[in-house]
């Protein structure tokens, strides 16, 4: 008998608290990968260390609790998806991001910094 993927990812909302949050990340997207093949797949997590917007913005010695910091974290979700056919996983009302989304966050930076040029 085969498991539907809508199943299987109830199955995964089930277990939670039962296995750690990147873990059920990381099965969840390798569900939604099988079924959407024509998409890139997103990058595998579990072996990647979280990477905080803020940590990134004060790296570039901008003060992330700027009103222009939202700018960057909406068109870095925007590009993300673009990038990777869905919106980044989300804790609470937070995107969550890894070190493997370092050169897209660099992209991002890159591309708001150019139209500020202008």
């Amino acid at each position: 008998m085969e498991i539907t993927p809508s199943d299987q990812m109830r199955l995964l909302n089930e277990a939670r608290g039962l296995l750690p949050q990147d873990e059920l990340e990381h099965r969840a997207r390798q569900i939604l990968d099988s079924y959407t093949p024509n998409q890139q797949p997103a990058p595998q997590t579990p072996g990647s260390s979280r990477l905080i917007i803020s940590d990134f913005l004060r790296s570039k010695g901008f003060e992330p609790m700027r009103k222009s910091a939202l700018r960057f974290g909406f068109r870095l979700a925007k590009n993300y998806k673009m990038k990777f056919g869905a919106y980044p996983p989300k804790h609470g009302q937070t995107y969550i991001y890894y070190e493997i989304d370092r050169p897209l966050m660099e992209e991002t930076w890159a591309q708001i910094q150019s139209e500020d040029a202008d």
